[in-house]
């Protein structure tokens, strides 16, 4: 599913968003809409890999479908809230805050549908979430005293389970098989399925990654040395030149940003055996999200549009 390594959210004036195009490369660039009046902060972060996003707007809710956008709110009782994750169904997985807690949310059906929590814990936070609509996440008290990994099974997301791994793996993204993408403190990167873990096998001389996302068996993930697909638990090639990456769909394709002299942080896409393709943006940019269908969300930086949601399409 869809994972982001970084975050690009600014102040953006809701006037600037009016629709537009700009191509190069063989893709084109669209404004992702948003209300017509007011500031606010505005990001994308997940697409149903089809043609609809999800993200925020002030702290709200927004999805989007058609060409259109949906404001959906903060459910009651929160003051904001982070989108996470969407599925193939268009549910959209997130987390709800009001200090001093998180409460991790799926809306769905039109509602927003809080999940159970874990016995003797306080506060939820959902991280990833496959087709089936299985959540993974962590529960904690105190944050100063660490998370524990936790499993919602879309069957009973009433009753959460603590996931049966070493304290020092925390999750990060869930597959649709069910295979858990978990990241050990100062050490490598996990898969757990079925209560078997298996560690991704790292390039010769490095000791530590990062996951970034999984999906259809293939793992995107950070090292010292570089960004890396893994099209196995033993088996990864190097992103090549330096991109840094931010998400993947089910047939490789990757979306990021690199440093180009004239955009500093210039929005990319690779895919393996393919060179990097920079991305048409009027501004500095970055990639967010990848669909199923080759389309990518991102968000523009600079020159008035930061934060602004594009969407690139090829063609």
């Amino acid at each position: 599913m869809k994972r982001t390594s970084m975050v690009l959210a600014a102040t953006v004036a809701a006037g600037l968003l009016s629709v537009g195009t700009a191509s190069a490369t063989g893709w084109t660039m669209s404004y992702l809409p948003l209300p017509p009046v007011g500031n606010g902060i505005a990001r994308v972060d997940a697409t149903d890999g089809a043609g609809a996003y999800a993200g925020t707007y002030d702290g709200r809710l927004i999805t989007w479908a058609g060409g259109t956008f949906q404001d959906h709110g903060v459910p009651a009782g929160y003051d904001t809230v982070e989108t996470v994750d969407e599925n193939s169904s268009g549910a959209v997985l997130g987390n709800a805050r009001v200090y001093p807690k998180q409460q991790v949310f799926v809306f769905e059906n039109g509602g927003y549908q809080f999940l159970g929590k874990v016995s003797g814990y306080f506060s939820t936070q959902g991280l990833g979430m496959n087709n089936r609509g299985d959540v993974v996440g962590s529960v904690a008290n105190d944050p100063r005293y660490g998370s524990r990994a936790a499993f919602w099974p879309s069957g009973d997301r009433a009753h959460p389970v603590l996931l049966d791994v070493p304290p020092l793996l925390q999750p990060v993204d869930i597959d649709h098989d069910g295979t858990i993408l978990l990241n050990e403190q100062y050490g490598g990167t996990w898969l757990w399925k079925d209560g078997v873990l298996r560690q991704l096998v790292l390039p010769e001389g490095v000791t530590e990654s990062r996951g970034i996302a999984i999906r259809d068996g293939k793992v995107l993930a950070s090292t010292p040395m570089g960004d890396r697909l893994w099209t196995a638990f033993d088996t990864s090639e190097e992103v090549p030149g330096n991109m840094n990456t931010t998400a993947l769909n089910g047939s490789g394709l990757v979306t990021g940003w690199i440093s180009a002299p004239d955009l500093p942080m210039t929005a990319a896409v690779w895919s393996p055996g393919s060179p990097i393709t920079k991305l048409p943006a009027p501004v500095e940019a970055a990639g967010v999200a990848v669909g199923d269908n080759g389309e990518i969300a991102g968000a523009l930086r600079g020159g008035g549009h930061d934060g602004t949601p594009v969407v690139w399409r090829r063609g």
